[in-house]
């Protein structure tokens, strides 16, 4: 949140002239894979900024495929510090990143519906976010397992995100325009519609088998 007080102006002046936010990834040269993959694990440990802008940027910046495959490595680099964490220092940690009643009953949620319903956190946008990687920690799902669901459930996003944001090379004022209107009236039916989204979460998923996390 700092750094969005501190530079926000100057991100938002560059979302804002594409060709600018472009010419700055791709002047990174052979650094630029390795400064999306570190500025992914920092969107999802700390989560200052939204992860879909950034796969729009990154397409738009080096086409699909590189840009899927950096995500994906950032992806699950940070996932893995998250989950890691999680299991290391338990729910201590978690205390700091969410109050304790909602903490509570994302809690029991994920225990009572297990991996699927995990899954679904992880592929669908949804009001838990990137904190769902910090709860897979408190779970016995062992580390690869978890790796796996992070890998399918993120690349579907990915690729679409990639995909605009790497055919948006080819857009002019009135595309973008548009493009901007319409991400527009997706965050807003999100935002409006957050409670439903999670509540169709739970609908979808079944009763799963996880062990109750230690209260540590």
């Amino acid at each position: 949140f700092v750094l969005l007080l501190l530079y926000g102006r100057q991100l938002l002046n560059l979302f804002r002239r594409p060709e600018e936010l472009r010419a700055l990834v791709t002047g990174w040269g052979p650094w630029a894979g390795l400064g999306i993959v570190a500025f992914q694990v920092l969107q999802i440990v700390v989560a200052p900024l939204p992860g879909h802008v950034v796969s729009f940027v990154v397409g738009y910046a080096l086409g699909l495929w590189p840009g899927v495959l950096w995500l994906l490595l950032g992806v699950m680099l940070g996932s893995t510090i998250s989950f890691t964490l999680a299991r290391l220092l338990g729910r201590r940690l978690l205390r700091y990143l969410v109050p304790p009643e909602r903490l509570d009953a994302l809690d029991r949620q994920i225990v009572r519906r297990g991996t699927f319903y995990l899954f679904l956190l992880i592929l669908v946008p949804n009001p838990v976010g990137d904190l769902a990687y910090y709860l897979a920690g408190l779970t016995p799902l062992p580390l690869p397992v978890f790796l796996a669901l992070v890998f399918l459930g993120r690349l579907p996003s990915s690729l679409i995100e990639c995909g605009l944001g790497s055919g948006a090379t080819r857009f002019g004022p009135v595309q973008w325009g548009i493009l901007a209107a319409v991400a527009a009236l997706a965050a807003l039916l999100y935002f409006l519609n957050q409670r439903r989204i999670a509540r169709l979460l739970e609908k979808w998923s079944h009763v799963g088998r996880f062990a109750r996390p230690g209260k540590r």
